[in-house]
Formats: structure tokens, C-alpha cells, sequence
């Protein structure tokens, strides 16, 4: 799984983590520490969202605009 931190340079999310195989991306939000699985996300749109300036965007009407979703729980150290 690929992991990315956000936080420097989105006002939504946290941080992204892409599982290719399952073209699953995991997104947790800032607000409410929440995380979101985006299902059926290609590599290409993972690879666009590391290299943008503005990764809200992507995230907003690349991702969410697109791909079915579902929260999951996710374990806390």
C-alpha cells in the first residue's frame, strides 16, 4: 500500500493511502480523523493526486464526484 501526508497541503484530508491491486484509495479527513475507501480508483488518478497543487480538487470531482464510497474503521495505535 502507498501512503501520502496531506496535511501541509489540503484543507480536507489527512492523508491518502492506495492499495493498486484492489484500486482501493483510503482517505482520512482531518476533520473527525474520519476515513473514507473510494472503490475502483486507478493508478492514474492516485499518481494525480500525489503530484497535484491542489489535491482538494482532485479529491473533490476526481474522486469523490466518481467512485463509489464506504467509511471504515481503522485501528488506532
Amino acid at each position: 500500500m502507498q501512503n501520502i501526508n496531506l496535511r501541509n497541503c489540503s484543507e480536507m484530508v489527512a492523508e491518502a493511502n492506495y492499495d493498486a491491486v484492489a484500486q482501493t484509495l483510503l482517505l482520512t479527513y482531518q476533520s473527525g480523523n474520519t476515513t473514507i475507501a473510494y472503490q475502483g480508483v486507478p493508478d492514474t488518478i492516485f499518481r494525480e493526486l500525489c503530484q497535484s497543487d491542489y489535491p482538494d480538487l482532485c479529491i473533490r470531482f476526481k474522486i469523490q464526484a466518481s467512485h463509489p464510497f464506504r467509511r471504515v474503521d481503522r485501528e488506532r495505535n
